[in-house]
This record gives C-alpha cells, structure tokens and sequence, in this order.
C-alpha cells in the first residue's frame, strides 16, 4: 500500500491560489471525479497516487501547446510566483529574498518536507553558486521541481538562475543548480 501523501496545504496553494479562476470546466470536472473539488476546503491530505493524475489534467489544461515537460516546469514555476501574491507568500518571499538564494536552497527541504511526507532533498555544493540537487521522489515529472527550484531561486535573488536535470536515478532526479 501507497503511504505517500501530499498535504492539503499543497492542494490549497496550487488549486484555490495558484490557480483560482483559471482551470476550464472540464478540467474542474475531470479533478472532481477524482475527488478534487477546487471550491471546497482541501482535506488534510491527499495520496501521492492522485496528486500525480491531477497534475496532468492541469498541464493538459492550461499548457495544452507546449510539450509535457515545458508544461510541468511552468507549472512549478506558477506554484511558486502566484502562491509569492498572498500574503503568506509575501512573507515568505522577503525571508526568501533575506536569506539569499545559497541559504534558500539549503533550507529547500524543509520546505518540500511540509508539501507532502515522502520527498527528500539533498545538497552537494559544487561551488558557492552551484550545487548538485537531489530529490529522492520526483513522481516521474521531474521537470515539475525543476520549475519550482527556479522560481524560488529567482524570488530570493538569484541572477539567471540555471536547473537543468543531470541524470534520472529511479523515481528521483539529480539536477545541476546554479545561478550568477
């Protein structure tokens, strides 16, 4: 049996914030026989086993001209800059901003840790702008981290900031993360 589960709190933040008002009703549809009703408050949590079919419904959706890895990156893109307009993620984006992008990235997994209870990330510092990136977990979309680690960095004042995936290892990814 399947334990991974991704907290409602995810859920809130990329259904009701991210993207509030821009699914089509299809998609709305689609996520409710799943069991995903966008307008309710979220559950405290969801299996990992639907979080990743609801991600595909969304890319499909808003993403329908880009090819599925370009879709998943803009989405974890979305995650972090639409959810950085409330103003919880205000907040967070001056600590964010404060901390600086090398600090940022090393409290990156916190962050991941109160998403859902099965990604891990680990760090391998390369040079003092670039580091080895690896998430134990990526549910087959890696591109989908490789966008939410850009926009963070980016947040926190990262100048051009580079993620790119250097080699698939199971489930998981290691990425190349650097910035100027």
């Amino acid at each position: 049996m399947d334990e991974r589960v991704v907290f409602g709190n995810t859920f809130h933040g990329l259904f009701q914030i991210a993207l509030h008002g821009r699914l089509s009703t299809a998609a709305r549809s689609a996520l409710g026989r799943m069991g995903l009703h966008v307008d309710r408050q979220p559950l405290p949590f969801y299996p990992a086993s639907v979080w990743r079919p609801s991600l595909d419904i969304i890319v499909r959706d808003l993403f329908p001209d880009l090819h599925l890895e370009e879709a998943y990156r803009r989405l974890g893109q979305k995650m972090v800059t639409e959810v950085s307009e409330t103003v919880l993620g205000r907040g967070m984006l001056a600590l964010g901003r404060a901390l600086g992008p090398r600090r940022l990235l090393m409290r990156m997994n916190h962050n991941f840790r109160n998403a859902d209870n099965y990604v891990q990330l680990q760090l391998k510092e390369l040079a003092p702008t670039a580091y080895e990136v690896h998430i134990n977990e990526t549910l087959g979309v890696p591109s989908y981290y490789q966008g939410i680690i850009e926009a963070a960095l980016g947040a926190s004042g990262a100048r051009e900031p580079h993620v790119h995936p250097v080699r698939p290892e199971g489930s998981g990814c290691t990425f190349r993360v650097e910035w100027h």
